[in-house]
C-alpha cells in the first residue's frame, strides 16, 4: 500500500478542476434546472474534472496554501465556470422571451404553466420555445462547444489567474442584452402577422360596425399566430445554429478577458 501514493499537488489541482466544472451546471440548460438529479451532475463534475486532470498539463499552484488563499481559488474557479455556464444559457432565456412575446400578441397567455426546470409560471408557447431550442442545441453537439470551452479556459485562465476588469463586465452586459436581442429577433415575424391582422380587424370594425370584432378576432389571431409560426419552425433550427457560433465566439472572448 505504500507504494500507492497521490501527490497532494495533484488533489488541489483536481479538486480546483472539479470545482470550474461544477460551476458550468449551475446555469447550463437541462443539466442546471431542478429537473436533472443532483447525482447526475455530481457524476458528471467529476467525470469532466477527471478528463480534464489526465488532458491537460501539469498546473502549478502556489506553495503553501492558507486555507483562505485556497477558498479564494475555488471561489475564482466556480466563477470561471458559472461565466461558461450563463452563456450557455443566454440562448434558451431569448428563445423563451421570444415565447413569451409571442404569446401574449396570439392570445395564449392566459393560459400559464409551470416550468420544470425554473419552477416559475411561464406561458406554454414560452415553454415550448425553449425545449424545442434545447433539442436542437444538442442535436448539433452544441454542448460538446462548452465542454472545449472550459478545456481552453485550463490553459487561458489558470487557477488565481482571474481577473475581473471593465471590459469583462461590458462584455457581460452585451451578452444579457442579446436575450432581448434573440427574443425580438425570433419573434418578429409572428408579432408582425399579428399586428397586421389588429390592423385588418380595426378597419373592418370602422367599416362594418354590425360585425362582432371581438368575436371573430381571437379564434382569427390564433390561427393566423399559429400558421406563422409553423412557417417561423422551419427556420429556427439554421438560426439557433447562428445563435450558438456567435455565443461560442462571446465565451471565448470572456475566457480571454478573464485572463489578462
Amino acid at each position: 500500500m505504500n507504494g500507492f501514493e497521490v501527490p497532494i499537488e495533484k488533489i488541489q489541482v483536481s479538486l480546483f478542476l472539479l470545482t470550474r466544472c461544477s460551476g458550468i451546471f449551475i446555469f447550463t440548460p437541462f443539466l442546471g434546472s431542478v429537473s436533472a438529479p443532483i447525482p447526475v451532475r455530481i457524476i458528471l463534475s467529476f467525470s469532466l474534472s477527471y478528463l480534464l486532470t489526465l488532458a491537460t498539463p501539469l498546473i502549478s499552484l502556489p506553495a503553501n496554501l492558507s486555507l483562505a488563499l485556497l477558498l479564494l481559488g475555488l471561489a475564482e474557479e466556480l466563477v470561471i465556470g458559472m461565466v461558461i455556464g450563463f452563456a450557455a444559457y443566454i440562448i434558451f432565456a431569448g428563445l423563451q422571451y421570444s415565447g413569451q412575446l409571442m404569446g401574449f400578441q396570439i392570445g395564449l397567455s392566459f393560459v400559464n404553466a409551470v416550468d420544470p426546470a425554473t419552477s416559475n409560471r411561464s406561458t406554454t408557447l414560452a415553454l415550448f420555445q425553449n425545449y424545442l431550442g434545447l433539442m436542437l442545441f444538442l442535436g448539433f453537439n452544441g454542448h460538446h462547444w462548452f465542454i472545449e470551452a472550459i478545456a481552453r479556459s485550463v490553459v487561458l485562465v489558470p487557477p488565481f489567474g482571474v481577473h475581473l476588469n471593465g471590459q469583462f463586465m461590458i462584455k457581460i452586459a452585451e451578452l444579457i442584452g442579446k436575450v432581448f436581442v434573440i427574443g425580438f429577433q425570433v419573434a418578429a415575424p409572428v408579432v408582425a402577422v399579428i399586428l397586421l391582422t389588429d390592423l385588418g380587424l380595426g378597419m373592418i370594425g370602422r367599416t362594418a360596425p354590425q360585425i362582432h370584432i371581438l368575436v371573430i378576432g381571437f379564434p382569427l389571431k390564433v390561427l393566423v399566430g399559429l400558421s406563422s409560426l409553423g412557417l417561423v419552425l422551419y427556420f429556427l433550427p439554421t438560426v439557433i445554429h447562428s445563435y450558438s457560433l456567435g455565443l461560442y465566439r462571446e465565451v471565448y472572448q470572456l475566457i480571454q478577458l478573464m485572463g489578462r
